[in-house]
């Protein structure tokens, strides 16, 4: 099956001359690729996804003096593409998904991301942004980018979070966990809140997805592709299939397997260097990893 983004990436290459017909002055500066909001800039894109936001398309990045100068027209040579491309489409927007392809300024597209224009500076910019936008501003690809400009501001948001934003995420995930996993879990169960039980779970699994990613140095998508984005990362190579087993399992049973699940993760936080051996209770290695503790 022809993935979204690599059906973009073929597209782009067929009509980039057609499209730049005209406008070559301005091609050496221009990037393209396919980044942002959809399931096909993850990769993670199937037959189900087809129903909306699919179809030939792709991103054009150009300097906001050069969109300032060409943009439109661009934009309008884009337009007048073909609309359908080895059998894929039209392309079917969403009415309230905005622009996901075409023409963009620089500026204007991280802007969709960051809130701003500029990279965030403080630890306090970095927080006020949705982690789900920062993984999107970074996801897909750059097909080229002869200038690098877009790939240069890229670069240093995919680099992650300053180090203290870092251990911050690392400690509220791993403190949650405790909270939801190893300790409302089990109290809810004693006192038959099944409801209640079920929430902590869940909260469990979300906040275990959230530590596995800052482990990796890796924004965490939207929770509809949290738990699919945990496959394959290194520092918890297991953690995808405990947690598809935990979602399966009812909670009367899931209080062993959420402690192997936090062993783990454990084992994982002191591999990197950020607590040393000790209690299993999570919560007690939060200040090592706020880098309280000596």
């Amino acid at each position: 099956m022809s993935t979204g983004l690599a059906l973009a990436r073929r597209c782009y290459h067929a009509w980039r001359d057609t499209l730049f017909a005209g406008f070559e002055a301005w091609r050496p500066r221009a990037a393209a690729g396919l980044v942002g909001h959809g399931s096909e800039c993850f990769g993670f894109d199937d037959a189900l996804s087809r129903d909306h936001d699919f179809g030939p398309g792709f991103c054009v990045w150009l300097g906001d003096a050069d969109f300032a100068a060409i943009g439109p027209a661009l934009q309008a040579a884009y337009d007048a593409l073909p609309a359908r491309f080895e059998g894929f489409g039209p392309r079917i927007a969403s009415p309230r998904a905005g622009q996901r392809v075409g023409v963009f300024s620089l500026s204007g597209f991280y802007s969709r991301f960051l809130g701003a224009p500029q990279l965030p500076i403080s630890d306090a910019d970095w927080l006020q942004i949705p982690e789900p936008l920062l993984a999107a501003a970074v996801n897909g690809e750059v097909f080229e980018d002869p200038a690098g400009a877009f790939s240069a501001i890229r670069a240093q948001l995919a680099a992650y979070y300053p180090e203290g934003v870092r251990r911050r995420k690392l400690a509220q995930a791993a403190a949650k966990m405790a909270q939801s996993g190893q300790y409302n879990l089990p109290r809810a169960l004693a006192r038959g809140e099944d409801a209640a039980a079920l929430l902590a779970q869940a909260d469990f699994l979300r906040h275990s997805c959230l530590l596995a990613h800052a482990l990796e140095r890796r924004y965490a998508p939207h929770d509809k592709w949290l738990h699919r984005s945990t496959a394959g990362l290194a520092s918890q190579p297991a953690l995808h299939a405990r947690l598809a087993q935990l979602a399966r399992t009812p909670p009367g049973a899931a209080p062993a397997l959420v402690e192997t699940i936090c062993a783990e993760a454990l084992a994982a936080l002191i591999a990197h260097g950020l607590t040393r051996p000790g209690d299993g209770f999570l919560e007690t290695h939060v200040d090592a990893i706020l880098g309280h503790t000596a």
